[in-house]
């Protein structure tokens, strides 16, 4: 993005331009947030693999503190109940979601959406966390670089696998990439995170074949159903764009009694394809007003509506480079 669309959407932030147009607004579904990790400010940076994937401490207050005062944060349990004829949902509502199960999950974002009372789910790859090893993606991305990962995810599902195995390792608590311990997974369950599925070892699915992919689910949910004593109804597709499942797959959490399932593919979630709601990937750098900006302006038929047209509207003495 641009410093000046940057400048300009933080200038349409600090005069309440967002929170005046979101007071009025009725969102055309639930705005789903998917993040992954979360680490403290002073973690060192250039030190991770998949940086982007790990949003600052301080962004993700930042995003909870609008989040709070402009819309309205729900639990799956609420959205599943108005979808079965319970409730209606709030005007702006708002689910927080966690992919992959890193520990930081536990360790630093749970304090700030306790602090906040915002409920959120956690999709939980299960193997890294019984293994107590390294995600496939962050083991390789360490050990042969990001661009040997974005190979392996579009290679044949038997050459992703022995490499996967080939280089499976031990990780430390105390590294970044370090997924949750178990303990830890259910004091979140207990508390009210709602527990959802990622398969076992994460991997695409749609380059493995139907019996494959059902053992991943399975042995996922089983899993999750073992720790946290309830079953897991709630899935989030590895990778999560289109073309990374199958019609096959959605077939398959229909019969394991999934009812909902979340992709990557960006947008509010709406209509009746409950197996396939679209999220909002936030990934570090999203700042308080790029995420303002979304929810205010990403849905609307007006869009087109340029950023120039909104601060004038609002400041008198800002100005758009040309």
């Amino acid at each position: 993005m641009s410093f000046a669309r940057q400048t300009v959407k933080h200038a349409l932030l600090t005069t309440s331009h967002y929170r005046h147009r979101l007071e009025r607004d009725r969102f055309p579904g639930v705005a789903v947030l998917c993040y992954h990790a979360v680490r403290p400010d002073d973690w060192p940076e250039h030190t991770m693999a998949f940086e982007g994937l790990h949003v600052r401490a301080s962004e993700l207050e930042a995003h909870c503190r609008f989040l709070k005062a402009t819309c309205h944060p729900i639990s799956l349990g609420t959205w599943r109940a108005a979808l079965d004829g319970g409730p209606s949902l709030p005007e702006r509502p708002v689910l927080v979601t966690f992919d992959d199960g890193y520990r930081t999950v536990a360790t630093v974002a749970r304090p700030i959406l306790e602090r906040f009372g915002i409920p959120a789910a956690l999709f939980v790859c299960s193997a890294p966390v019984e293994q107590r090893t390294f995600f496939w993606y962050d083991a390789i991305a360490i050990a042969r670089g990001e661009a040997e990962v974005q190979r392996l995810k579009q290679a044949p599902f038997a050459e992703w696998h022995a490499a996967v195995c080939a280089a499976r390792a031990p990780v430390s608590e105390g590294n970044p990439h370090a997924p949750l311990r178990v303990d830890e997974l259910v004091t979140m369950a207990d508390s009210g995170f709602e527990i959802g599925g990622h398969t076992a070892t994460h991997p695409i699915l749609a380059r493995a074949d139907r019996d494959r992919q059902r053992e991943e689910i399975a042995r996922n949910q089983q899993a999750i159903r073992a720790w946290v004593d309830r079953q897991p109804a709630a899935f989030a597709y590895p990778n999560g764009e289109r073309s990374d499942y199958s019609s096959g797959t959605v077939s398959i959490l229909r019969e394991l009694s999934y009812d909902m399932a979340f992709t990557t593919e960006a947008g509010f979630a709406s209509g009746g394809q409950r197996l396939e709601w679209p999220r909002f990937l936030m990934l570090a750098g999203v700042s308080e007003a790029e995420l303002a900006h979304r929810l205010a302006y990403s849905w609307r038929t007006d869009a087109s509506v340029s950023l120039r047209s909104q601060v004038s509207s609002e400041t008198s003495d800002f100005r758009l480079e040309p």
